[in-house]
């Protein structure tokens, strides 16, 4: 190549391509980072993640430039080494920038700012080399990589400032780390050197120190604690001391509703509505309030309300929640301890007040499907089947996998009489949850009433192979066996029955029953398992005849007792168990009188029905 700066030169059409390019790189990486220090994390983290893709696409326009300025053009030999040094360097220096820039836009902004376009104006000037005369090689180098350079190193002692002190305080934080672990493994020798000291003799409240999920210890200390034969005692002693773990535990500890307990539950319950009025203020602190303060009780609530007379600690907690600031927290706690109070009473019995209580929980909380489905199992008890099931459907609204929901409506349908309606609900809730056995049972019942026994006893199939001991399962499948004709599978399946529930009078008399129509011995056996029972309780009348200790006429007299509702029950159960007896023991006459007599009275949820049915069937044959 001629160094004659006069020769003529093709004009530098790649160079100006590389130059437009390089502009358009630069623009887009100024833009991606100049405001990385006023946007959030995630603006920061995008912004900065295409400024290091532009930037190495823009370093790279410029090492090429540099290149071909040497090439075509004319470059001092100290000027290549100082470009093949700076850079490279100056890229590295930008990255540091923009991390600076990331918390702080700055005088940082400069370097990869004004980098650049001192490095294009260098390889244009090499690249021109009729520019020597009027900007002489070594002024120009020293100028051009003299400000780069300065550029790059400006940041330097702030850069090694930072890492100094990062590494000092990476050091801080390890050998703080290191404390913090000695002082834990310190901690968790002394606690287990106290566990050890514990003795049956140690109050309850010893043992309680160390539980909590948290806790290495939680499972043993509860294993020993419920071991102890004063737990109940230092229980209800820990409530009075304001202790409220024996609320939080009481299952895994095993505890008992005593008066005792229920009384001191009760004042320990308002002192801790008491101890902590309404903050005012901000609703969110408010929540904090309740969460630490109150809702660690909040399940017990359920089962004091079973056993004790809660009915003041519960509207004091009650009345001082809802002092609290309005919040969807707020109202989301009184929803819960209202249905928690619910619960309590539909265990009990107490279904009006369980209602009053539903009623309370879903006007706090109208989007919990849960409420809904309880409060529709009270109107289901009160066959109240219309609203039980506006309720159950509520919940699927807003729950539509609520496999239980759909179970319950199922069964509110198929006491109806909408069976049409109950089977697609079965099959929507057994969909939902392949695992569901009450539902293969329920539905299995209903297919049973119906008199498709195949599918009946398909449906206690799958209950039973879900859940081997449900005995309710395994009672529907042999009485549906019984019906099938397969009197020796029924009886095996009842006797199964009765050893998962020994001395329940049902299950005796379609054992009885099964056994006498398989040709089994059956009074003798049924002697044998009554001998526990409570003779002056119902049904035993009806078993007395079964075992030839009374006649069918004191039993029908029998059924004639208790209230009205008592009456018809008996009297329905009595016609038909005296009925199949008489069908065994060859008087047709008798059994269809006293089975079309039960058939008149039954409630038809009664599962003597399609017993009834069955009878009044083989005997027409």
């Amino acid at each position: 190549m001629s160094d004659d700066p006069t020769a003529p030169r093709p004009p530098p059409i790649g160079m100006l391509a590389l130059l437009l390019l390089g502009c358009l790189l630069y623009a887009a990486t100024i833009g991606s980072i100049s405001d990385l220090g006023s946007t959030d994390a995630a603006g920061r983290g995008l912004g900065e993640a295409f400024g290091v893709i532009y930037g190495f696409g823009l370093w790279t326009v410029l090492a090429a430039m540099v290149v071909i300025g040497g090439v075509n053009g004319k470059m001092p030999a100290w000027g290549g080494i100082a470009a093949s040094i700076l850079v490279p360097a100056s890229a590295v220096a930008s990255v540091i920038a923009i991390e600076f820039i990331k918390y702080r836009t700055g005088w940082q902004l400069l370097v990869p700012a004004l980098i650049p376009p001192l490095i294009a104006a260098y390889a244009f000037w090499a690249r021109l080399p009729q520019l020597h005369q009027a900007l002489p090689p070594g002024l120009t180098c020293i100028a051009l990589w003299g400000g780069v350079l300065a550029l790059t190193l400006a940041l330097m002692p702030d850069y090694v400032g930072q890492k100094i002190a990062a590494a000092r305080l990476e050091a801080a934080a390890k050998i703080e780390n290191e404390a913090k672990v000695t002082a834990e493994e310190q901690q968790r020798r002394d606690n287990l050197a106290r566990f050890q000291q514990l003795t049956d003799a140690s109050p309850l409240w010893e043992w309680a120190a160390f539980f909590g999920k948290d806790s290495p210890l939680d499972k043993q200390a509860a294993e020993g604690a419920r071991k102890l034969s004063h737990r109940q005692a230092d229980a209800e002693a820990a409530l009075r001391r304001g202790m409220g773990f024996p609320l939080v535990e009481y299952v895994r500890l095993d505890l008992a509703a005593t008066p005792a307990f229920c009384e001191a539950a009760n004042d320990f319950l308002s002192g801790i509505a008491a101890a902590h009025p309404s903050p005012g203020g901000d609703p969110s602190a408010a929540y904090d309030l309740i969460h630490q303060n109150f809702s660690p009780y909040i399940d017990s609530v359920e089962w004091l309300t079973q056993h004790c007379d809660l009915d003041d600690a519960a509207a004091r907690l009650a009345a001082t929640a809802a002092g609290y600031p309005p919040s969807s927290s707020r109202d989301g706690f009184l929803g819960v301890l209202a249905w928690r109070q619910g619960n309590g009473f539909y265990k009990r019995g107490a279904n009006d007040r369980a209602l009053a209580a539903y009623n309370e929980a879903v006007s706090r909380l109208p989007d919990s499907p849960q409420f809904f489905d309880s409060r529709g199992d009270v109107y289901y008890d009160r066959e109240d089947y219309d609203h039980a099931i506006a309720d159950y459907s509520e919940a699927i609204r807003l729950n539509k996998g609520y496999s239980v929901a759909f179970d319950s409506r199922a069964n509110a349908y198929h006491q109806k009489g909408d069976d049409d309606r109950a089977i697609p609900d079965y099959d929507e809730a057994i969909r939902l949850n392949p695992g569901f056995a009450l539902a293969f049972n329920n539905r299995g019942a209903l297919y049973t009433e119906r008199g498709d026994h195949a599918r009946a006893i398909a449906d206690f199939d799958a209950a039973l192979g879900l859940a081997p001991k449900f005995r309710v399962a395994l009672f529907n499948r042999g009485r549906t066996k019984f019906y099938a004709g397969d009197y020796p599978g029924a009886a095996a399946d009842l006797s199964a029955t009765s050893a998962l529930k020994p001395a329940e009078p049902y299950t005796l008399l379609w054992l009885y029953l099964a056994r006498a129509r398989a040709g089994q011995p059956a009074q003798d056996s049924l002697r044998a398992e009554t001998a526990t029972l409570d003779r002056s309780a119902w049904p035993w009348p009806v078993l007395a005849a079964y075992l030839g200790e009374a006649d069918a006429a004191a039993a029908l007299k029998a059924a004639r007792s208790g209230d009205a509702a008592s009456q018809k029950g008996q009297e329905c159960e009595a016609g038909f168990y005296l009925g199949a007896k008489a069908v065994i023991e060859g008087n047709p006459a008798i059994a269809r009188d006293l089975l079309t007599t039960a058939a008149a009275t039954c409630p038809r949820y009664f599962i003597e029905v399609p017993a009834i049915r069955f009878e009044l069937a083989r005997l027409a044959q």
